[in-house]
């Protein structure tokens, strides 16, 4: 029951793509990878980003799931409500998919994406795609698995006590099936034991 209109132009910023499509459309499908077909300069993630604070629903699909989901998705993952791999998008899952941004951006928030603060541990330190990363447990939401995320989210006043076995405190929504769909914000370090 869609009817689809295939954005075809270059955009240098993301405000004026968000703003066209803010006019045209009353919900979008997006590429992760958006500069690699040289229309853009910015991910898809950015681009979703902005739409959600514009209130329009919106789906990201990426066929490199698991290469981009800890760094450059991972940053705007907040405000992205729908996450989809190219083998999961088929009609079914657009149309919830949509229903389910709908719901977001109206304030019904489902129960995995709700945040919650949380304690995270500090395992490894390293950098991926010329970006420095820190590797975390959430012990709220899985004591046996880390889970990747960029430095770039923390604030930059706490860079300089980020080391191996840090504590820290961050709004995690730990209702999250899959690590891919974990987003992280407003960082602090916890205070020093007694």
């Amino acid at each position: 029951g869609f009817e689809p209109l295939i954005i075809d132009g270059a955009f240098s910023e993301v405000n004026a793509l968000a703003r066209y499509i803010a006019e045209n459309a009353q919900g979008v499908l997006c590429d992760h990878r958006l500069a690699n077909y040289g229309l853009t300069n910015f991910s898809g993630s950015t681009l979703l980003a902005e739409l959600y604070d514009r209130k329009i629903p919106s789906i990201l699909i990426t066929q490199y799931t698991d290469i981009d989901a800890d760094v450059s998705i991972r940053k705007h993952r907040r405000k992205i409500p729908v996450l989809l791999s190219r083998d999961e998008a088929n009609a079914a899952t657009i149309k919830k998919g949509i229903e389910d941004c709908i719901l977001e951006l109206g304030g019904t928030i489902p129960i995995t994406r709700i945040p919650h603060r949380t304690l995270l541990n500090i395992t490894h330190i390293t950098n991926e795609s010329n970006e420095k990363v820190i590797d975390v447990i959430v012990p709220s939401w899985n004591p046996h698995k880390a889970v990747r995320l960029p430095v770039a989210l923390i604030p930059q006043e706490l860079h300089s006590a980020l080391v191996v076995d840090t504590w820290l405190f961050a709004d995690v929504n730990t209702g999250a099936e899959k690590s891919d769909d974990l987003y992280f914000e407003h960082f602090e370090l916890t205070p020093e034991p007694d």
